[in-house]
């Protein structure tokens, strides 16, 4: 099992990401620009992976993670196109 799997960890992840999102939308709601808040946040999360799990592992990480939002996207661009076409039926 991978050592990050573990159910403490994914609660302790699904509890970080909570606050991490109520953070951002305090920040919003005060004025600040959503783009910077989340670039921000993604800049000092890679930066924070690199230097626990180094370059090599950051980036591998960080390129599954495109591949994943890659194929949502394809996913979501396949459903928009059935819809579009059931829609003309």
């Amino acid at each position: 099992m991978d050592r990050y799997m573990t159910d403490d960890n994914a609660t302790l992840r699904i509890q970080l990401a909570d606050q991490w999102q109520k953070l951002a939308i305090e920040l919003i709601k005060k004025g600040l620009p959503a783009d910077i808040i989340f670039e921000s946040l993604l800049t000092v999360g890679l930066a924070g992976q690199v230097e626990v799990l180094g370059k090599e592992v950051a980036a591998a990480r960080l390129a599954a993670i495109a591949e994943q939002l890659s194929e949502q996207v394809r996913q979501q661009k396949e459903a928009l196109k059935e819809a579009s076409n059931a829609t003309k039926n």
